[in-house]
């Protein structure tokens, strides 16, 4: 058990943490929440003995073993990845030194002493105690739960990126398994399935678990109760994260009325002292009500119960209904094909997940379809008047450092969104002076932000966002989800948050095996529907024989099914033509009806003007509902070919 008790930690004038207590029971798992900035890491590092407490103490069995999962990556001595894992278990670790040199003094001689005989069994038993000969398989079982491959397992630690090795130190942590681990962000450097297996991992966890996370989902499945920091005070809440906001909204209500309350009885003191400051006949209660006020600790009202800042975004010109086409498209980096035969298409105002292992092809994809790299072969084509944002980490590179914040958004953003960005910069927590800050001095995450500020803001209608959320806090992300949410253009997300993506999407594009399968509904479902596939549901694409029948009659009865598929098909493609056509006279009369609205001869006859607007308003009613209609069945005639594929 460890035990936090009235811990205090300032960092110049700020108390970032005061009186903080609480306890971690064996086997319990606690969620650390809060805005970010308001002390979280601070509490992990405090716990783990990285910084020290003003005041206050941190008490633990003298045996009691910590393990610690920091945000930045970590310093490790170079080595294979499995054999960094298995190093993470010091005790066993020496065990294995210790009879590797024993087991050298027993070859180096013909008749060892008895006691070096009994000192290497020793060893050997202690080590088998400690489970040191399955060791091997165990560090092998987690990475390979964490995404490493088997020969990827064999790799030297300098040949990964910085998200693998953090994978990598992850994996030693959980081999290690301590009393207590705290994990800070640890989905982070994750895919989906990696997610997945970490949650089955902790879950079954025999020591205690304290994380911080902004993943809601991770954090809902996970924990038993919540502490919350909120103006370096901590409060604990019992349950997962939906019953922490129900507890919490409850809370917040009642703080409210009794702030309301506190203030209109200090506007009803204040009035009264105004109004009779100066007569000497109530000056006594003057000063006594003076000195009440005086005393009074004023109650604040808990962050999120200030108006929170929320921003919406739209396009300047819609796109077609046809956003996106890709046709038999294979991609390869050299020998390494990476996408193979995909086909899909996106149409405007979907909202669509991209989900799929790391090293899958989600970002290559993305690549593709923004134009930063070009298939082998196959057609990626973007509909007509389609434009493009996309977002991704990386980015950052592309800001001009020698800009301001302000400045190098006010570069790319839409005019109509200018007196937005303050806003919408201080939602990312970029705020008063700091956007007058050059972009060379900002963090890694600050940069990122700054970037996303910019897409958003920016005149397109067709966003792909790369990651969007992994700088944000929960505040930031639901204003985020709703800004999106309500978002009149096309999206394209790429994201390991599932609450996230559930808030948003209606469909998700998996790619697995090189290729894309599309699934119709939000996150949840493309789970139900992927675990329901995985547990030998009968897939309906596989015909069975009709039992009783005979082989002519089911032959009879396969012609009449594709008879009426292909006539279903016509009648689909023959709408989408005239459909097609209509759109084509419906967008040449609005054209020419806005050069008789731009002609100023035409308003010198107001009769005429008005027949002018009257009939523009028709065209373009007409226009949007065609679009619509034209988008129902290109997407019923999709979902048929997508049907004939599979018979």
């Amino acid at each position: 058990m460890l035990q936090v008790q009235d811990l205090h930690y300032t960092i110049g004038e700020r108390h970032l943490l005061d009186s903080v207590n609480f306890v971690v029971q064996p086997g319990t798992r606690k969620a650390l929440v809060g805005p970010n900035g308001a002390g979280k890491t601070t509490l992990l590092k405090l716990i783990y003995g990285m910084i020290q407490p003003d005041s206050g103490s941190i008490t633990k069995p003298s045996s009691y073993t910590l393990g610690y999962l920091p945000q930045e990556e970590q310093e490790m001595e170079n080595g294979t990845v499995v054999r960094l894992v298995m190093e993470g278990n010091p005790e066993l670790s020496s065990i294995e030194s210790q009879m590797k040199e024993v087991h050298k003094k027993l070859q180096e001689t013909d008749n060892p002493a008895e006691k070096t005989v009994h000192q290497y069994s020793a060893l050997e038993h202690q080590y088998a105690i400690l489970g040191g000969y399955g060791a091997e398989a165990e560090a092998r079982k987690i990475l390979a739960g964490l995404g490493f491959s088997v020969n990827s397992m064999e790799q030297s630690l300098d040949c990964l990126s910085g998200g693998w090795k953090m994978r990598v130190y992850l994996a030693r942590l959980l081999f290690k398994k301590p009393d207590l681990l705290l994990l800070d962000e640890p989905t982070n450097h994750l895919d989906l399935p990696s997610l997945e297996w970490l949650e089955s991992f902790l879950l079954q966890y025999q020591g205690s678990v304290l994380f911080v996370s902004h993943d809601r989902y991770f954090i809902n499945r996970l924990c038993q109760s919540i502490l919350e920091i909120s103006r370096g005070r901590l409060t604990q809440y019992q349950g997962n994260y939906r019953e922490y906001e129900q507890q919490k909204q409850k809370n917040r209500e009642l703080i409210i009325k009794q702030y309301e309350n506190q203030q209109a009885d200090r506007e009803r003191q204040e009035r009264f002292i105004n109004r009779f400051r100066y007569k000497a006949t109530k000056a006594a209660q003057v000063q006594s009500r003076i000195k009440m006020l005086e005393k009074q600790e004023e109650i604040q009202l808990p962050d999120d119960a200030v108006p929170s800042i929320n921003f919406s975004i739209s396009v300047d010109t819609k796109s077609y209904n046809d956003v996106l086409h890709i046709s038999s498209m294979d991609f390869s980096y050299g020998d390494n094909q990476v996408l193979r035969d995909v086909d899909l298409d996106v149409y405007r105002g979907e909202k669509i997940a991209l989900v799929g292992k790391n090293g899958a092809g989600k970002t290559t994809l993305t690549k593709i379809i923004a134009g930063r790299l070009e298939p082998d072969r196959g057609v990626c084509a973007l509909g007509r008047n389609t434009k493009l944002g996309y977002y991704a980490q990386h980015r950052i590179d592309a800001l001009n450092m020698e800009s301001t914040v302000l400045d190098e958004v006010k570069s790319t953003v839409a005019s109509t969104q200018v007196p937005h960005i303050r806003h919408v910069l201080a939602l990312f927590q970029i705020r008063g002076d700091d956007v007058f800050k050059k972009i060379s001095v900002l963090s890694g995450g600050e940069k990122a932000r700054v970037s996303l500020t910019k897409i958003l803001l920016s005149p397109v209608n067709f966003l792909i966002m790369d990651e969007p959320t992994n700088h944000l806090d929960v505040y930031s992300k639901d204003a985020l989800a709703g800004a999106l949410k309500e978002y009149d253009g096309t999206l394209l997300l790429i994201s390991h948050d599932r609450y996230f993506l559930d808030a948003l999407v209606s469909r998700v594009f998996e790619i697995r095996g090189r290729n894309v399968k599309a699934y119709r509904g939000n996150y949840s479902d493309y789970l139900q529907k992927r675990d329901d596939s995985c547990h030998g549901e009968p897939d309906s694409r596989i015909r069975k024989k009709p039992a009783g029948k005979t082989l002519k009659q089911e032959k009879q009865e396969r012609a009449r099914a594709r008879q009426a598929v292909s006539r279903q098909r016509a009648e689909l493609t023959r709408k989408c033509e005239d459909l097609e056509k209509h759109i084509e006279a419906l967008e040449k009369q609005q054209k020419e009806l806005e050069s008789a609205m731009a002609n100023p001869e035409n308003y010198t006859q107001g009769s005429r003007m008005a027949a002018i607007q009257k009939e523009y308003a028709a065209n373009k009613a007409d226009l949007e509902n065609s679009y619509d209609q034209w988008g129902k069945a290109h997407a019923d005639l999709d979902d048929l070919l997508h049907t004939i594929r599979a018979v």
